[in-house]
Parts: C-alpha cells; sequence; structure tokens
C-alpha cells in the first residue's frame, strides 16, 4: 500500500501526453535516438513524461545505456526500429512494442503508459530478446 502510494504521488508530477497519436511521435522519437546510439538522451528525454519514481527510472536508464553499448559492440551499430505492434486496456493502459534491428540480432522494446484522467503518462521502459514472445 505505501508502494502504491509513492507510486500514485508520483505519477501527479509527470507530464501528460494528449493522446496516443503524441505517444507515438515521442516513442518514434526515443526509438530514433537509440538507432542513433544516443542511449543517454534517449532516456533523458522521457524524464518528461515519466509517471513513477524519477531516481528509479534514471538509475535504469543508466544501466540500459550500459546494456546497449555493450550490445554495440558485440552486435555493431543499431541499423533500424519498427514498430510491431500497439495494444491498449480500454482509456487506462497503453503499450507500445518495437523491434530494434541490428545486423546480426534484434531487441524488443516495450514503452507502457497509464492515463489516470486525461493525458498519458509513462511507466516503464523495458527491451528484451524474447522474439518467441512475438509469435503468441
Amino acid at each position: 500500500m505505501l508502494l502504491t502510494s509513492f507510486m500514485m504521488s508520483s505519477i501527479v508530477n509527470a507530464k501528460p501526453l494528449a493522446d496516443k497519436n503524441k505517444v507515438n511521435k515521442v516513442n518514434d522519437y526515443f526509438m530514433s535516438q537509440l538507432v542513433a546510439g544516443q542511449f543517454e538522451s534517449a532516456y533523458s528525454l522521457m524524464t518528461a513524461y515519466i509517471g513513477v519514481n524519477m531516481t528509479q527510472f534514471e538509475e535504469r536508464g543508466k544501466k540500459a545505456a550500459l546494456a546497449m553499448k555493450q550490445m554495440e559492440k558485440s552486435q555493431g551499430k543499431p541499423l533500424s526500429f519498427a514498430l510491431l505492434k500497439t495494444q491498449s486496456v480500454g482509456e487506462h493502459f497503453y503499450k507500445a512494442t518495437y523491434l530494434l534491428k541490428y545486423p546480426a540480432a534484434a531487441l524488443i522494446w516495450e514503452l507502457n503508459y497509464y492515463q489516470p484522467q486525461k493525458g498519458w503518462k509513462l511507466v516503464d521502459i523495458n527491451f528484451n530478446t524474447n522474439i518467441d514472445a512475438l509469435f503468441k
């Protein structure tokens, strides 16, 4: 219950995105920064819309940037990205799933939003290599 209260109080401070079209534009820009190798900038951009604990999000962003730099060393620079799908749970939750393509590998990125009243707030960004999950 304390965690929920803390999370909800943090959400109040986020700059909401007015509609899903704006969410998609921000997401596309985030992904384009990843392709350009601007990992820290990509996460920095998203802090304006974060609806959860800012410190935890920034720490996760630093870890993700480090992982992306290591991925770049082993797989080369990202080639491109593609929006794979979007999903909604009513007008409460929204998820965009992207593919970040490398010469010999791919990462799946998921950006999750919550709309408490009016406007979408980012609650999570994660990436994985579970390509099988895309076929379910």
